[in-house]
């Protein structure tokens, strides 16, 4: 998706970044941002998606969006700490650099999510699809990824220390250069490049 094509960029003089869904601004010059979040909020409420939505740098930390659709919507840089994302869908969703440490996303669809360069550590990413999912140089330490779908996944230069993975699908994961020391991988199925990988 490309988000150039047709959004607005910020009200605010001389910024360049995007607006936000709903809003003349970027979150970084919304001045009432707990006013904004509430209005979002309601806006999941009413039955409404957010998928295909730029809400790049947003500040969701220990909200409740369980079950939310954001797929193909921009996170990039996004705080979601300690949110509840449990079934949501972020199929195709730019989640870089974003803040996943602590969320629950148990049973969410993450095919081909982009979480490069995201902090996921101590995340739960149980029975989770993240098939596809781009998570090069992301810090997944402490992340339970109990039988979640990895099939195809680039979790290269990423730290996975001390992860857990067992009964996960790790078919074609390319883990070169990762950290894996201390990860926990019984019963995980499927062949997977360890190249260079720390173990």
């Amino acid at each position: 998706m490309n988000f150039h094509e047709h959004l607005a960029h910020c009200a605010h003089d001389e910024c360049n970044s995007f607006a936000l869904f709903n809003s003349d601004y970027c979150w970084f010059h919304t001045e009432d941002k707990a006013g904004y979040i509430d209005s979002l909020l309601a806006h999941c409420r009413m039955g409404n998606t957010l998928a295909g939505k730029n809400l790049a740098g947003i500040d969701l930390s220990e909200n409740n969006l369980a079950g939310i659709n954001l797929s193909e919507s921009n996170l990039s840089g996004a705080n979601l700490e300690g949110a509840n994302l449990a079934g949501a869908k972020l199929i195709k969703t730019f989640l870089d650099f974003a803040c996943l440490k602590g969320a629950n996303l148990r049973d969410a669809d993450l095919e081909f999510s982009i979480l490069g360069g995201a902090d996921m550590r101590d995340a739960i990413f149980d029975n989770a699809n993240l098939n596809c999912a781009n998570m090069v140089g992301a810090n997944a330490a402490g992340a339970s990824f109990k039988l979640a779908q990895l099939y195809y996944s680039r979790p290269g230069n990423a730290n996975f220390s001390n992860t857990h993975l067992e009964g996960a699908d790790i078919s074609r994961a390319i883990f070169r250069k990762a950290n894996i020391r201390g990860a926990v991988l019984t019963g995980a199925t499927g062949s997977a490049n360890f190249e260079d990988a720390i173990r």
